[in-house]
């Protein structure tokens, strides 16, 4: 079911983060869904239950989760999508 919104995951992505940021939230991913309900019709008729547990595990097995590394508390509700030079960090699709 997750491949099915995968599209719409990494499209709500893009155009929610900010050029200087490195790192991506589910609530941020959540904010264009809702702002935006027409260019991610999969999504936006889901429940809110629904639709954040398929926007983590979508990001989950795309992105590493924030701060595996460092001393700050590890997040499962925030991604690193970029390192701080602006590349793309993603991990690729895991079986």
């Amino acid at each position: 079911m997750i491949t099915r919104y995968r599209t719409e995951v990494l499209r709500a992505v893009q155009a929610a983060i900010r050029p200087e940021d490195s790192l991506i939230s589910r609530q941020r991913i959540e904010e264009e869904i809702e702002d935006n309900p027409l260019s991610y019709p999969g999504l936006s008729e889901r429940s809110r239950t629904g639709r954040r547990r398929i926007i983590s595990l979508a990001m989950s097995r795309m992105y590493p989760y924030w701060s595996k590394t460092g001393g700050a508390k590890p997040s499962s509700y925030v991604w690193k999508v970029r390192d701080e030079q602006g590349d793309d960090n993603k991990k690729g699709d895991r079986p």
